[in-house]
């Protein structure tokens, strides 16, 4: 199924991210990709008219101008379509005019964020100036960061970052713990451990042995940072007498040092931990929680995230009850659980006249 995050990497329907196909992450439940430089060629034409639809949600029409209107958005952004095309090693474009599985992709996430605000509205619930301030950063890291997503003209720049914040507040609703900001306190305070900043230095040692010797010297009395200084083979670390710095669990560490890091008693110096990198002699210095309003937003995104198999839930069982129709010259909506999405038409056949010799045929929209 589509995922509902805007416009980047593929992620898992469970992850439910909306997003246009390039590879940050592929995980399961995402529609296949990898021919997107073969089947139909769909032409954006700027001026169809806007009267025809492109699909039907429960008797809501996206019309065929919606659909093209941002088809020209992302095409207008070189920035973003290279990224595209470098993750899934192809193009989603030939002569101008983009692949009918591209298009696709972006009339299913049309109707999948159509769903996500019909829902909205129907839970009375409003996106306000501070939910669209609080998913701006979201939407521009979601794309490939500020670089990219600056790039967008301003008025798809606010598309994506309603889109996240709708998204964000439907899956705040899903968990059934108030508004988001009561949500996210919730949440931090349930999970006191996913917050928890850890000061720590070590002393790094090529075999057992060698730990097992530092960790001796060290019991004995002698002062963690000078035998680090004399001792450890971590250039980086060893002029600050082993000093690494302070740590979460959101930062990519190696998983054997992290769980020693965060299972160690304060100030005592554990037993060697072998890592890819060798031996490492720790002393946890400090393991504190932030006080809340230091954490806030990182609560609120963590919160967000514990509720995507909730969303995911949602979105499947909104698109089975969902009366769903779409104009044939885009395909047809294929209702599969994690899988549903917009299928491209099927090409008559016509020898040699795709890329790497594929049959197919391309169809455009005409001008109105």
């Amino acid at each position: 199924m589509t995922s509902l995050q805007p416009v980047q990497a593929p992620r898992s329907a469970r992850r439910l991210a909306l997003s246009l196909p390039h590879g940050r992450r592929r995980r399961p439940g995402r529609p296949a990709l990898a021919a997107f430089a073969a089947g139909l060629i769909l032409a954006v034409a700027a001026c169809s008219s806007v009267s025809s639809y492109a699909a039907t949600v429960d008797g809501t029409r996206i019309g065929t101008g919606t659909l093209e209107g941002e088809l020209r958005d992302l095409g207008s952004n070189d920035k973003y379509l290279k990224l595209v095309e470098s993750q899934i090693q192809a193009p989603v474009r030939t002569n101008g005019v983009f692949d009918a599985s591209f298009t696709s992709t972006v009339l299913s996430r049309e109707i999948i964020y159509d769903l996500v605000a019909k829902d909205l509205e129907r839970r009375k619930i409003k996106v306000s100036p501070a939910d669209l301030a609080e998913a701006r950063t979201a939407a521009s890291d979601r794309i490939g960061g500020d670089d990219v997503f600056n790039a967008f003209p301003k008025a798809y720049q606010d598309t994506l970052v309603r889109r996240s914040a709708e998204v964000s507040l439907l899956s705040f609703a899903l968990m059934n713990q108030g508004a988001p900001d009561v949500a996210a306190k919730a949440f931090y305070d349930a999970n006191q451990d996913a917050f928890a900043q850890v000061c720590v230095s070590h002393i790094l040692l090529a075999t057992e042995d060698d730990a097992n010797k530092v960790k001796a010297r060290l019991d004995g009395g002698e002062d963690f940072a000078t035998v680090a200084r004399e001792a450890s083979t971590d250039t980086t670390s060893k002029p600050k007498g082993g000093e690494l710095g302070c740590f979460n669990k959101q930062n990519q560490l190696v998983p054997e040092f992290a769980a020693a890091m965060f299972s160690q008693p304060v100030g005592a110096v554990g037993s060697p931990v072998k890592t890819q990198f060798g031996y490492h002699v720790i002393l946890v210095k400090s393991r504190d929680v932030p006080p809340y309003d230091k954490v806030s937003t990182q609560a609120r995104d963590q919160a967000a995230t514990a509720a995507q198999d909730k969303l995911a839930s949602w979105a499947e069982e909104a698109i089975t009850k969902a009366n769903v129709t779409v104009n044939p010259k885009y395909g047809r909506f294929e209702k599969k659980g994690a899988q549903s999405r917009v299928v491209p038409p099927e090409a008559p056949t016509t020898k040699g006249g795709g890329p790497g010799g594929r049959d197919q045929a391309p169809t455009s929209v005409k001008p109105g």
